[in-house]
Parts: C-alpha cells; structure tokens; sequence
C-alpha cells in the first residue's frame, strides 16, 4: 500500500485517480485505518459486495485499471510496488495515451 500512496501523490496532479476499495467493513473502521496508514485517496465502502461481485474479485488486493471512458484496461492480483520503474512508467504512459485522445 505505502507505493500505492507514494504513485497517487507523485501522478495525481497528471490526471492519476486512485480508489480504494473496501469491502464489508464499516466506514469507521475503514476511517481509522486510512488515518493509521496514511492514505491520501479516497476509499469507498462496498458493503454489501456489489462492486467487488462486478469486477469479480477474488482475492484481495487486487488493482483494477479504467480509463476515463469507464473501460477496464488491467487488472493484477497481489501487492504491487507501484513505484517500480516498470509499474511507474505504465502508469505514466497511459495517462499520456489518455491526454492524447
């Protein structure tokens, strides 16, 4: 998660939109827990499994890519270091596909 906030705060001004996701947790646990972790983008509480059952999540975490059209474009199971220079390079270069369109 710490390369997940690290990702947002460097790209957001680029256009990068993050969303966590929780799922079946009440919001004042999942408020404590963003205030302990120190994440900066929004969490959305799924309470009743709805969009985890949408985007078919089968473990956690799991990351899924949309494009500003709504498109699902990735999806990858497990932690991730997202600063990577590969992962951050694919995040860079579709936000510049996306300015692009």
């Amino acid at each position: 998660m710490p390369s997940l906030i690290e990702l947002y705060d460097t790209l957001k001004n680029e256009g990068l939109v993050v969303l966590g996701i929780n799922v079946g947790q009440h919001k004042e646990i999942v408020k404590k827990y963003m205030e302990a972790k120190k994440i900066t983008f929004p969490v959305l509480c799924d309470t009743d499994g709805s969009v985890e059952k949408q985007y078919k999540v089968g473990a956690h975490p799991t990351h899924v890519l949309i494009d500003k059209q709504g498109k699902m474009i990735g999806k990858t199971l497990g932690a991730r270091n997202w600063m990577s220079s590969k992962n951050h390079h694919l995040i860079q270069s579709l936000l510049l596909d996306d300015q692009e369109k």
